[in-house]
C-alpha cells in the first residue's frame, strides 16, 4: 500500500510543510486576502495551528477540531475508492 500528501506553505507564517489534503486545517480566503467562506481553501501549518488555539482559549473561544491524521500520509484509493491494501472489499 502507498500513501501520498501535499507539500504546501502555511497561510499564517509562510512556512512549507507536508500534510493530508482532506484534513488539514484552512482558512477560507477570498482574491483580495480577506477570510470568506466562499473563498479558497489555504492550509495551516501545526505550529500556527497550536497558536491559534492557544489564542481561542485565551480568549474564552471554544477549541476547533483537529481531525486526526491532518499532518499524516494519507493512504492512495484504489479505482474504486477503497485503500488499495485492504482487498478492494466492504469494510
Amino acid at each position: 500500500m502507498g500513501y501520498y500528501f501535499i507539500f504546501t506553505t502555511c497561510i499564517g507564517c509562510g512556512q512549507p510543510f507536508t500534510c493530508h489534503p482532506e484534513r488539514v486545517p484552512s482558512l477560507r480566503i477570498n482574491p483580495h486576502g480577506q477570510p470568506d467562506p466562499a473563498g479558497t481553501r489555504h492550509p495551516i501549518c501545526r505550529t500556527c495551528w497550536d497558536r491559534r488555539q492557544a489564542y481561542r482559549r485565551q480568549h474564552g473561544l471554544p477549541e476547533e477540531l483537529l481531525l486526526p491524521g491532518a499532518y499524516a500520509p494519507a493512504p492512495e484509493l484504489g479505482d474504486d475508492g477503497s485503500d488499495w491494501g485492504d482487498g478492494g472489499g466492504d469494510a
